[in-house]
């Protein structure tokens, strides 16, 4: 991959889109994942000079922060600025036209009707990063819903404990208690409406709602 030029006139029309929207925010990350091991293989690494890659590298981390995430101005006035120690506008430019500049590696792209900078190993490190959050989310969330039915459980086993002793019963108690508690405005649950769960349980069961599975 060559040295981005950016006073290259391109028809934004001709651009790859990003795919990452403008509203998906990585605040709370407080970490890169860096793949270290294709850096220390990488062209950039092996042919850039020490100027280039602290710039390139201080760029990296700085797209992190931006908006689209993982996206770069497509200004040299800008960038120029962003790079601390700030650097000179044409001395930066000047280093973007060699082969491993400061922007090696970085292509133009479309975010809406805008037009920035994207690198594929930073695309994937992002994209990465949002899947690890979503995920850990999901674990958050299914580890928050286990406790509350074993909570569940207990109270409902003051009741009925053959009731308890069906995990498709605990359920269907803890699904109607939840709809009690939104019709009424996200209120806490009560007594009357774990004793009401109960008892409506009760009735589905008769009429045939859990069947035994033997």
């Amino acid at each position: 991959m060559t040295a981005l030029q950016l006073v290259t006139p391109v028809s934004i029309d001709d651009l790859p889109d990003y795919p990452i929207d403008p509203d998906q925010r990585l605040d709370s990350h407080g970490f890169v994942q860096w793949e270290f091991r294709r850096w220390l293989s990488s062209d950039m690494r092996w042919n850039g000079t020490h100027e280039c890659k602290s710039m390139w590298f201080d760029l990296v981390n700085l797209a992190h922060s931006e908006t689209p995430v993982g996206t770069l101005p497509n200004d040299p006035k800008r960038l120029a600025r962003m790079v601390q120690p700030v650097v000179d506008r044409d001395h930066f430019e000047a280093l973007c036209k060699l082969e491993f500049g400061p922007l090696y590696g970085w292509q133009q792209c479309r975010c809406g009707d805008d037009v920035r900078l994207m690198h594929t190993v930073v695309t994937r490190i992002v994209t990465q990063a949002f899947a690890s959050r979503a995920n850990h989310a999901a674990r958050v969330e299914a580890a928050s819903q286990a406790r509350k039915l074993d909570r569940l459980t207990k109270d409902i086993a003051t009741l009925s404990a053959k009731v308890a002793e069906d995990p498709r019963k605990v359920r269907w108690v803890n699904e109607f208690i939840d709809k009690r508690i939104a019709e009424r405005g996200g209120q806490r649950r009560t007594a009357e409406d774990l004793s009401m769960a109960v008892h409506a349980c009760k009735a589905e069961a008769r009429v045939g709602r859990f069947p035994d599975n033997t």
